[in-house]
């Protein structure tokens, strides 16, 4: 569920601190040149690759000024900001031809406006300046806006469609997306492993485990914790408690600190266990099944 790929290197910071997240891959650097491999790089390596083109080269430059104003916030101990941050959509550069200048936008969801109040877009400005002044990439405003929903041509069938009786009723649905590629039970993911853990768990939920001593399952609810609005890949609640589920993607180790400031928010919140599905238990059948059998063992066992 982590909004953007949080792959920092060190940067201009002095090297005797902390590395964020490492380095880019050549691979997640959306591609470069001829005899591409998977050896790790840096932003300036692939900022500075020929190879590559000038919107390759700022949408590493917009992920890296995201990725170290994350790291900078968690430095400082401000979790409240650093959370909001997470919820960013995405950030991209665009070059405004009146002023002349390159800005950084922050895209967020338009349920999640009311949450970046003048008070903290001050305080990611301020942070913004800190960071684009010490990265010298030549960025020097930072503004906010809503996503803007994907339509084709054929937008008010979708719309229609998703405002009719079997529409998705969970908070998976977006402002006017396109029709939910993973839908079922009237209910909609964001991807193919969200749906598998969510099918593993309804199997576990109607075949396995007793009717007077089962399960629920909650893809995708927005949810409310203090300073934050959360949206968990899966809540389950299991003999009179709830856990959360969070399905780690391949970019997972670089944002580690971040997904343990957000399970202690969780648990101090009242969640009573938090656990994650690595992406590659999803692909094997038993090794998933094993792992949603500890997570809701755990589970009952919290106090």
């Amino acid at each position: 569920m982590i909004q953007f790929p949080l792959s920092v290197t060190s940067g201009n910071f002095p090297m005797k601190r902390k590395t964020w997240g490492g380095a880019l891959t050549e691979q997640s650097a959306h591609g470069v040149g001829p005899g591409t491999t998977q050896h790790a790089r840096t932003y300036e390596e692939i900022i500075n690759d020929s190879w590559i083109t000038d919107e390759e080269k700022k949408r590493a430059m917009a992920d890296s000024l995201l990725g170290h104003m994350a790291a900078l916030l968690f430095q400082r101990g401000d979790s409240a900001h650093l959370n909001l941050l997470l919820r960013v959509r995405t950030a991209v550069i665009e070059h405004d031809y009146d002023a002349r200048t390159d800005d950084l936008w922050l895209e967020i969801d338009p349920g999640d406006e009311a949450a970046f109040t003048s008070e903290a877009r001050e305080r990611f400005k301020d942070v913004f300046e800190r960071v684009s002044n010490r990265l010298s990439y030549g960025v020097t405003w930072i503004g906010f806006r809503e996503t803007l929903p994907e339509v084709g041509p054929d937008w008010r069938q979708r719309l229609q469609e998703m405002m009719s009786v079997d529409r998705p009723t969970n908070q998976a649905r977006r402002t006017m997306p396109e029709k939910p590629q993973w839908l079922q039970d009237r209910l909609a993911f964001t991807n193919a492993g969200e749906l598998r853990v969510y099918q593993a768990l309804k199997h576990m939920q109607e075949k396995e485990l007793p009717a007077e001593e089962t399960i629920s399952i909650f893809p995708l609810p927005n949810g409310r914790v203090p300073g934050h609005t959360w949206e968990p890949d899966l809540i389950v609640a299991y003999r009179g408690r709830v856990g959360v589920l969070e399905i780690d993607g391949p970019n997972h180790r670089a944002r580690r600190a971040m997904d343990t400031t957000r399970d202690h928010l969780l648990r101090d919140a009242g969640i009573a266990y938090v656990d994650r599905i690595p992406v590659e238990a999803i692909e094997n059948p038993e090794e998933l099944s094993t792992t949603l059998k500890r997570f809701l063992r755990r589970l009952s066992e919290c106090r």
